[in-house]
């Protein structure tokens, strides 16, 4: 069984590793070549404007962008619907209006107290619904994900326009499973191998990827991958 269109292209680190467009154009080809068409971006990370021009360099077809969209920015502003709109139509114009976007909403808004968090967030959805909707019905966007700060033990209000949760799962940690099964979301993987807490050794790269991309939870997996020999080698566990 092929997990090929679960696998997206994490694209934060890879200015580290590739210092023009001409290396890395070809080694997005390479990954297309292979089956790779996902992506994620965020116009936050320091890769965003190497990526962006490496992609106008290559003939691509219709790729799939997860867009993360930081809106507020900071922890002390609050959600702004127009600026949201303003970031998303900016995403559109970098990476080319033909492909798939899916929403991944990082709203960085803090507040410690889980029940005024989770009162606030409702509040934001109310507000974007319509937006999400009308983006939907003129396939600006295919989805809409996002980043659950605070979770509880009750369904949140339904809200059909959500398709599910961005958010860290690996062996060690998958608190969120329960939170996305009772509000039928869908789960795109971050921190597979376990970020900083890096459990990723020799011999459980199989189990470590296996372990979402056989979850029926899990819609897609993001992985920073940065060389071809990388790719091959996920690839082969695939």
């Amino acid at each position: 069984m092929s997990f090929k269109n679960k696998i997206v292209l994490g694209t934060m680190k890879l200015k580290k590793y590739f210092k023009n467009t001409s290396d890395l154009s070809k080694f997005l080809i390479y990954a297309q070549k292979k089956g790779i068409r996902q992506f994620h971006v965020s116009s936050e990370y320091d890769s965003y404007k190497l990526f962006v021009q490496s992609l106008k360099k290559i003939d691509t077809k219709k790729l799939t962008f997860i867009l993360k969209l930081s809106e507020p920015k900071t922890h002390q502003l609050k959600f702004s619907l127009n600026k949201f709109k303003k970031k998303l139509e900016k995403y559109r114009e970098n990476l080319g209006k033909k492909h798939n976007y899916i929403i991944q909403l990082v709203n960085r808004y803090k507040c410690n107290n889980s029940k005024k968090y989770i009162f606030y967030e409702q509040k934001t959805f109310d507000s974007i619904r319509n937006t999400i909707i009308n983006l939907k019905k003129k396939k600006e966007i295919k989805s809409f994900y996002f980043f659950p700060y605070h979770t509880n033990t009750n369904k949140i209000k339904k809200n059909l326009f959500i398709d599910g949760i961005t958010c860290y799962r690996n062996p060690n940690y998958n608190k969120n499973d329960s939170y996305a099964e009772r509000n039928n979301f869908k789960m795109i993987i971050i921190r597979v191998f376990g970020g900083e807490k890096k459990i990723l050794k020799k011999n459980n790269l199989r189990k470590l990827i296996l372990y979402n991309l056989k979850n029926k939870l899990v819609k897609k997996i993001i992985i920073g991958l940065n060389n071809k020999k990388q790719l091959n080698q996920f690839l082969k566990v695939c």
